[in-house]
């Protein structure tokens, strides 16, 4: 992109937007996980099943675009789900922070990775951001990210892997709107089946049935926190680079503290506050860079909305 394309500049700023609300929308996700009183199998059931509504009536995807490219969709459909499911199980299984901040290891991933597929090099500005913002959180965690429930801190890692293969699986050159959206539609409704399948498996019916309160919750987290985020951010993933998004997506973990202060009355430490001010500052810097610039970095392919 140029400074003469103000039609890319313009696209590129709302992709900015867009991957913005859903990174708010995604924060909200860790304080209605450890809110509610059910496990992570019950959690995922139901926060799918509303999730895969929302977004296949919000977005009304072509779902026989995933048969046009049975690869790729069955890729983006286990790393999508694989994501989904992985985060909620760290986030039970450790603390909120631990599961956010190993799961954001994903840019990580996406530009030592990114290039190999989809030939996106970070730029220096990209790394110069992340070593950035990594330190930020670093600050943010100080303290919190200890050597217990070391499972639920692996399987968080493991999260950021799945989402760093969902990020860069997106932006494929085959990877158009309705493929991209029918993929989350499945990768929920695959979740939710799979979740089902298990309960009558075990025979534990009834600890799949949540009580009211909980149920709201869950709907929540289906609907906004899944559901229309996903829809706002295939919208921008299709006007930003993979890294680029990634590293947006950082808003993410520092919001998380601010819904635990309005809502539980928990207010975050000074070490907090830091980082969350560097990363939010980094990310704030790097965007007003690129703009400057006209360094719109060029999609992969072409992309169909």
């Amino acid at each position: 992109m140029t400074p003469s394309a103000p039609g890319a500049a313009r696209q590129h700023r709302r992709g900015l937007i867009a991957v913005i609300i859903a990174a708010v929308l995604w924060s909200i996700g860790g304080l209605f996980i450890k809110w509610v009183s059910v496990d992570a199998f019950v959690i995922t059931q139901w926060r799918s099943l509303f999730a895969a509504a929302t977004i296949a009536i919000g977005a009304r995807p072509d779902l026989s675009a995933l048969r046009r490219a049975p690869a790729l969709s069955m890729a983006l459909v286990l790393s999508y789900a694989l994501t989904l499911l992985t985060f909620v199980a760290a986030t039970r299984l450790t603390t909120a922070a631990n599961a956010i901040f190993l799961q954001y290891t994903a840019p990580l991933w996406v530009a030592f990775v990114g290039f190999a597929f989809l030939r996106q090099p970070p730029t220096r500005l990209d790394l110069a951001t992340l070593v950035v913002a990594f330190g930020g959180m670093g600050l943010f965690f100080l303290g919190k990210l200890e050597p217990a429930n070391a499972q639920g801190n692996l399987i968080a890692l493991a999260s950021g892997v799945f989402f760093s293969a969902f990020l860069l699986l997106l932006r494929h050159p085959r990877a158009n709107s309705d493929l991209r959206i029918g993929a989350m539609v499945a990768g929920n409704v695959l979740l939710c089946l799979s979740m089902v399948v298990l309960h009558l498996v075990t025979g534990k019916e009834a600890a799949f049935l949540p009580s009211s309160r909980d149920l709201a919750a869950l709907a929540i987290l289906g609907i906004f926190q899944i559901g229309i985020a996903y829809i706002v951010f295939n919208y921008g993933i299709a006007r930003v680079a993979s890294l680029e998004a990634s590293l947006l997506g950082m808003v993410e973990p520092v919001l998380n503290p601010l819904w635990v202060f309005l809502v539980l009355g928990e207010l975050p430490g000074i070490w907090a506050s830091l980082g969350g001010t560097i990363i939010l500052g980094a990310l704030a810097v790097r965007t007003v860079v690129t703009e400057r610039r006209g360094a719109k970095a060029t999609p992969a392919g072409p992309t169909t909305e």
